[in-house]
């Protein structure tokens, strides 16, 4: 059948069904009975349709979404991966310009960090755009206990003041920030799949973390450390809205982390149970 007949019998045009073939559309509600009636189509059979066209939908969604890399960033900012981190800051600042100045993303502190430790972070584009990110610092002893106690001030965690990964060990990781903006849910399986491969890395070498700590500055935020498994400590000096949590090391094992990777299942069990 031609898309010109089909469209005749279904009463679309024949755009509605291009739409429908390529998956940019889904057919209205009010034209199901029509595929019953007319090509003599089953309840399950519209219900598998629908499923279908969701699944390629979520993947068609999903591979508008690329990792950051050498390649874009020729593409998109002239070869400069300082102008990269640039946007990305400038997204974070947009995102988060209620923050007070001890939490706020400072553009002096963060890129001398992020072009430090090119590693620590990776950063999603749909297009052009930078639309989500992730970063974590390792913090010295004093600061991790200042994050314990609710008082961490971000604006001390200067590039010298972070803790150099050079010896294997256990560290603890620090997540200023985990931004998905709003529309672009879909970059938070490649966003966490990059998480993962970094933590990955880190294992290989004999790093492992005996924490994962974050402030939540959000209801959105708390809730994404909810589905990260993370456990609320207590409240941020600045705000008691703004929460304390972290993902211990002994939790790791059984985290979204470890389900997505053997290695690192196998790797924290061994160090810490589980």
């Amino acid at each position: 059948m031609t898309q010109e007949t089909l469209a005749e019998t279904l009463g679309v045009s024949v755009d509605a069904i291009s739409k429908y073939e390529r998956s940019a559309s889904f057919i209205r509600g009010d034209l199901e009975h029509r595929l019953a009636e007319r090509l003599g189509w089953t309840r399950d059979d519209i219900l598998a349709c629908r499923e279908d066209w969701q699944a390629r939908n979520q993947r068609q969604a999903q591979s508008a979404y690329q990792l950051l890399d050498d390649t874009l960033v020729d593409r998109y900012f002239g070869g400069s991966w300082r102008y990269a981190i640039n946007d990305m800051i400038t997204m974070a600042q947009s995102e988060f310009d209620f923050l007070p100045d001890e939490l706020a993303p400072d553009r002096d502190l963060y890129l001398p960090i992020y072009d430090t430790y090119p590693d620590n972070w990776r950063a999603v584009l749909h297009k052009d755009q930078i639309v989500a990110k992730w970063s974590l610092l390792f913090l010295r002893p004093e600061h991790e206990e200042a994050f314990r106690k609710g008082n961490l001030i971000e604006s001390e965690l200067t590039v010298d003041r972070l803790n150099r990964l050079l010896l294997p060990g256990t560290y603890f990781g620090y997540c200023p920030a985990l931004i998905i903006l709003k529309r672009h849910e879909a970059a938070a399986s490649l966003l966490l799949s990059s998480f993962v491969r970094f933590l990955e890395a880190l294992a290989e070498r004999d790093i492992l973390l005996h924490g994962i700590g974050t402030i939540s500055c959000s209801p959105g935020g708390a809730q994404v450390c909810r589905d990260l498994g993370m456990t609320r400590h207590g409240v941020y000096f600045m705000d008691s809205a703004f929460g304390i949590w972290e993902l211990p090391g002994n939790a790791i094992a059984n985290s979204i982390f470890a389900r997505r990777s053997p290695l690192l299942r196998r790797r924290y069990a061994e160090a810490y149970g589980g």
